[in-house]
């Protein structure tokens, strides 16, 4: 198969093209992964205010600052 330096450097090209799309789809994806898993673990206090990290598997925590006993997960209860 004989390739002209048009089609050569058109396949580069295209070649690079399609491998920084599927680099960008593919770190944009990790990075949503990363961030969720931060967003799963983080926790606000409904007294103080507070937010923290914690990464038990428990249902309630305790604040570090305040003491309150808070609920893993995003709760709606009011109060």
């Amino acid at each position: 198969m004989d390739l002209t330096i048009d089609q050569f450097a058109l396949t580069v090209l295209l070649g690079s093209l399609g491998l920084v799309v599927f680099l960008t789809v593919v770190s944009r994806w990790l990075h949503q992964r990363v961030e969720h898993r931060a967003l799963a673990n983080r926790v606000i206090c409904r007294l103080c205010l507070h937010a923290f990290e914690d990464t038990t598997h428990v249902g309630t925590v305790a604040c570090p600052m305040c003491g309150a006993i808070n609920e893993k997960g995003r709760s709606r209860r009011l109060g």
